[in-house]
């Protein structure tokens, strides 16, 4: 990945990465249209890779490397009505 990784954090409103401190984007938690995940082999490194789909085509990916990964993978569980609560697990395996 990038030499410096974007933050990852969710709230009530949703999940965002910042790139650039102070300039978050993502996605609303009522715009996420689909959840997946897979496994990204970068040659020296494999990185699990969460997906976050909007209906018209557009997704945000975020890798498990990145700061605030874990409690962002939480969020989702909590947030997303419906959503196995281990759906991480076969992404991760």
């Amino acid at each position: 990945m990038s030499d410096v990784d974007p933050r990852l954090f969710a709230d009530g409103r949703g999940v965002w990465r910042e790139s650039i401190p102070g300039r978050p984007s993502g996605i609303e938690w009522g715009d996420v249209y689909r959840v997946s995940g897979h496994k990204l082999d970068g040659v020296s490194k494999i990185y699990t890779c969460v997906v976050l789909d909007f209906e018209y085509g557009k997704f945000i990916e975020l890798y498990h490397d990145w700061s605030g990964f874990r409690q962002v993978v939480a969020a989702i569980s909590e947030q997303l009505p419906g959503i196995c609560p281990d759906w991480i697990s076969p992404v991760e395996q």
